[in-house]
């Protein structure tokens, strides 16, 4: 159950803790005074997503945490487990912490058992929690796809429901697979024509490694040729062919030193450093006469090193601008031709495929019919009990939807709700015929059927906490006695909180909260705020009178505290 909620900076809830025991809680209060700000706040708890505009003007953030008291029992033991899982949360005397914070731009953080925590883990333990039942279920009811859920909430089939969506996905997704192969085979041969024609195009260039900077080298020199030529016989003409070339002059000097050397030995170093220049010197020439030697080239040398260069560079227009990326284009040519051919695109193995998936779906959706063909009687006669007690006893109701279906129509019958259509049918008078219903309820009926449908999935012991948010707005005074005792029954195995404007709703609250507006509050301070407190029995009695619109004098209080006394006695 819900111990405890705090909430900090949402609109106009400056800051408030609500404690709440077990049983039926009452929320009541003006319009407009904030109650919804209670059910946005346990919704931030369920993980749903929320503006940022809900936090409170001049605050940076809103804050809701909740404490929640578990029990002993299978299902505390799945929650204690999944925050372990979830987060690595701690469970302390029973005690789990969950804390949500949203800032303005609409930026959620979460806490579990004091751990942080994702938005998605938080909506998964949210689910196991609490069910938060808002006035639009009425109509949402009417919707087939809300239909097959609360039939598979009542049958316990909502897992094999996700079982069938699966295969349903599965089978369709081949399916799109063989209409591509059938579609798509002209561009799928284009697509491999022109990847093939890529692949050829870059492997026959057979561009080595460091190829492109060696052809530019080259290509400079033989460009330049005669000037290469002359440079080069200049130079060996300084250095040594020359008259009075520099290595004749050099052997002179290393003669010189050496004699001066022989008197001076301090002079036998510079004598070393001469011979070193003397052999570095015949080194360079080496090199020069090397150079010298490539230039004796065939002249048609450069015709080819420019073809070769034409081709690389135009490769590389198209594939490049690198070496390096044409080599990674063509290994993406290569890994997509791989896939595609690997693919291999057989129309036959794929239909195997295909019937062998439909097969498989088919399989679980009659599993799936049988069990909910099963549950719909006890279903449709668990809900017309509880319209007994709602002023609707002669109402019936069943579930229409086929027993069996063809597999090859499979896909183009069903829907992620099941193999064939389900359709909840109403007869309101006795005499009348069945009618789908979306076209027989009013909302006054409408909003009775939900409560009853809510009360038969709470028998099944689903969640701990129920909230119901003006879920009684379209009933009438006259059956909020019968509304209010059958939320009693539900609060005896389940925690639960309604929003309600009903004073005969009211009366059955063993806990009761009013929600209202105040301006000020403080010094100098002219700001709205909502707040929430806890009634007492006196408070209790005169917000009845005021619901029920009869003022706060001695007679609407009397009638309140008769009111009081006619639920306690519809209970006891």
């Amino acid at each position: 159950m819900l111990h405890t909620l705090h909430i900090r900076n949402l609109a106009l809830i400056e800051r408030a803790e609500i404690r709440l025991a077990e049983g039926l809680t009452v929320v009541s209060g003006e319009t407009g005074g904030g109650k919804s700000l209670l059910i946005t706040a346990l919704k931030l708890l369920r993980g749903e997503k929320v503006s940022g505009s809900l936090v409170r003007h001049g605050a940076d953030e809103l804050q809701v945490d909740g404490e929640f008291r578990l029990g002993r029992g299978e299902r505390s033991a799945s929650i204690v487990q999944f925050v372990q899982d979830a987060c690595g949360g701690s469970i302390e005397d029973d005690l789990l912490l969950i804390t949500r914070l949203l800032d303005r731009q609409g930026r959620t953080r979460v806490r579990i058992g004091g751990r942080p925590a994702t938005l998605a883990a938080l909506r998964e333990l949210g689910s196991r929690l609490l069910e938060i039942h808002g006035q639009g279920d009425s109509r949402a009811l009417m919707r087939p796809e809300a239909q097959c859920e609360t039939l598979d909430a009542f049958a316990g089939t909502t897992a094999l429901r996700r079982e069938f969506q699966k295969a349903l996905q599965a089978a369709r997704t081949l399916q799109e697979r063989q209409r591509q192969l059938a579609d798509g085979a002209r561009e799928r041969r284009q697509r491999l024509e022109f990847l093939r024609f890529q692949r050829a195009a870059m492997s026959e260039l057979r561009l080595g490694d460091g190829e492109l900077q060696a052809l530019e080298q080259e290509h400079q020199v033989l460009a330049n040729l005669d000037a290469m030529r002359q440079h080069l016989d200049e130079a060996m003409g300084l250095l040594q062919d020359g008259e009075d070339n520099a290595a004749d002059r050099l052997a002179r000097a290393i003669r010189v030193v050496q004699q001066a050397a022989a008197i001076d030995r301090r002079l036998e170093e510079q004598a070393e450093q001469l011979a070193q220049i003397d052999s570095l010197l015949a080194d360079v020439c080496r090199g020069l006469q090397s150079g010298q030697a490539r230039l004796d080239l065939d002249p048609a040398r450069l015709s080819d090193v420019q073809q070769r260069l034409d081709e690389i560079h135009s490769a590389l227009k198209r594939f490049g601008p690198t070496e390096a990326d044409l080599r990674r284009n063509l290994a993406a040519v290569e890994q997509e031709l791989a896939g595609h051919e690997g693919d291999a695109a057989d129309p036959e193995l794929v239909a195997q495929q295909l019937a062998a998936a439909i097969d498989a779906a088919a399989a679980v959706g009659r599993k799936l019919v049988r069990a909910r063909s099963k549950a719909a009687g006890p279903f449709t006669k668990a809900i017309a009990a509880e319209l007994q007690d709602l002023g609707m006893p002669h109402t019936e109701l069943r579930v229409a939807m086929a027993t069996d279906f063809a597999s090859e129509r499979l896909l183009d019958i069903a829907t992620e709700q099941g193999p064939v259509p389900v359709d909840l049918e109403v007869r309101i008078n006795p005499g009348e015929p069945f009618h789908s219903m979306r076209d027989t309820a009013s909302g006054g009926e409408l909003a009775r059927i939900v409560l009853a449908v809510k009360k038969s999935l709470a028998d099944q012991d689903r969640v701990p906490l129920l909230i119901f948010d003006e879920i009684d707005a379209e009933i009438g005074g006259r059956l909020g006695l019968a509304v209010g005792k059958k939320l009693f029954e539900v609060a005896r195995d389940h925690q639960v909180v309604i929003v309600t404007h009903l004073a005969p709703v009211a009366a059955f609250a063993q806990h009761h909260f009013l929600v209202n507006k105040e301006v000020g509050g403080k010094a100098g301070d002219e700001r709205t705020r909502s707040g929430v407190r806890l009634l007492g029995k006196a408070d209790v009695e005169k917000e009845l009178a005021a619901m029920a619109g009869d003022g706060g004098d001695a007679a609407a209080l009397q009638q309140a505290r008769r009111l009081v006394e006619k639920a306690r006695g519809a209970v006891s």
